[in-house]
């Protein structure tokens, strides 16, 4: 990437209860491509990892060196609480979805945080998820403490729920995040409809920053791959949209173009049923070859929230894409010239066989989402550079 430093080295501690390795969901990708933007600005990164999740501690050490560290974690667990929980939900109370902002934290991290710094100096601290702020509290005036977000979780649930899932990973109130935000020197939103209600939540600066992929120039296009992907990490909403497009969407496909070929990769595959004309990937820490494989990416998700990484993922790969209106958000300047963005079944399977169909569209998709993502992480990296070029000392 063609960039210019423009701020001093500083030290850089991110906490984080989400390893970086295996890169096996989109949380671990935007986590591991966030601090590479960090790296490329000439700063020197400290990673360390709450182990609340697996995560391949022999990898991680190999990819951080000296700057990985590890920290136990033990979820704070109260029996009358399950209980309550328990009869909240079988009488669909909304209370029984959320959480207090610090109920996952774990106050031994403190000690953690505490040795850690016995011998070393640190300027900035980035923790990732609101619901770890607490972490920050660790730390003085002259440290700049910054809060990844990665998404909004005020009544997240309620988002399951309208589309008939149960809910899943952490949801809270407005005012619990409200407070988690507010020990934050800024707040980072992973895009502008995000940051626009992080705002009115808090008075803290508030800053986005996309996802920064890996940039692949346009390759050629054979005719005769009739390939579709597909790829998804094992959660209720890459379960769903896959059960859409297999469903409703991907049987209008075939009806039109009878050599079409749909292919999953990614933890989706450990649970998805198998069905006539479906490729399993399977989980793949390398994703290079899934896509290189495929002619046309998809992501028919239907609701979620914060960026969809395998939208921009898929641009950077210089892949034609369709996605819906969900898949598209926090990239719309790029619908209709980058990607097509189609939310009917009818309209979906419509733009996945005109791209099929037709090697000059899918080309010319292919050259715009390469010159998209290439000015997306311009972007992305500029405003990360302005963030850490602040400066906390007296």
């Amino acid at each position: 990437m063609d960039y210019i430093l423009l701020v001093m080295a500083k030290n850089i501690l991110v906490i984080s209860p989400t390893p970086t390795h295996p890169p096996t969901a989109g949380n671990r990708v935007r986590i591991q491509a966030l601090l590479s933007g960090v790296k490329s600005l000439g700063h020197n990164v400290y990673f360390l990892y709450i182990r609340r999740e697996g995560g391949d501690d022999d990898v991680m050490r190999k990819y951080w060196g000296e700057n990985y560290f590890a920290c136990p974690y033990r979820r704070q667990s109260s029996r009358l609480r399950n209980i309550v929980k328990k009869i909240q939900r079988a009488l669909k109370f909304d209370l029984a979805y959320t959480y207090k902002i610090d109920e996952w934290y774990d106050p031994g991290i403190d000690w953690c945080i505490k040795d850690f710094l016995k011998d070393k100096h640190i300027d900035t601290v980035i923790v990732e998820y609101v619901f770890f702020s607490r972490v920050l509290d660790c730390f003085g005036d002259n440290v700049l403490k910054i809060i990844d977000t990665h998404d909004i979780f005020s009544n997240r649930h309620q988002k399951f729920l309208k589309h008939g899932n149960p809910p899943d990973w952490f949801s809270t109130t407005v005012r619990e995040e409200s407070k988690g935000l507010a020990r934050a020197d800024i707040v980072i939103a992973i895009q502008h409809k995000e940051e626009e209600f992080f705002k009115r939540i808090t008075k803290r600066q508030v800053i986005t920053v996309g996802h920064i992929v890996p940039l692949y120039k346009p390759g050629y296009i054979d005719k005769n791959n009739k390939r579709i992907l597909f790829i998804g990490s094992n959660n209720k909403i890459n379960l769903q949209a896959a059960n859409f497009f297999i469903d409703d969407i991907y049987p209008i496909v075939i009806e039109h173009m009878p050599t079409a070929e749909l292919a999953i990769a990614g933890g989706l595959c450990n649970v998805i049923s198998d069905r006539e004309g479906l490729v399993k990937l399977g989980e793949m820490q390398d994703m290079k070859p899934a896509y290189e494989s495929a002619t046309l990416i998809v992501n028919p998700i239907l609701f979620g929230t914060g960026l969809k990484i395998k939208t921009i993922e898929a641009l950077g790969y210089s892949k034609p894409l369709v996605t819906t209106s969900v898949g598209a958000e926090g990239l719309e300047d790029g619908s209709g010239n980058a990607f097509y963005v189609k939310d009917t079944p009818v309209d979906f399977a419509n733009g996945v066989i005109e791209i099929l169909a037709n090697p000059d569209i899918a080309n010319k998709l292919s050259k715009n989402a390469y010159e998209y993502a290439a000015r997306w992480n311009k972007k992305c990296l500029s405003e990360l550079d302005n963030m850490l070029a602040i400066d906390m000392a007296p």
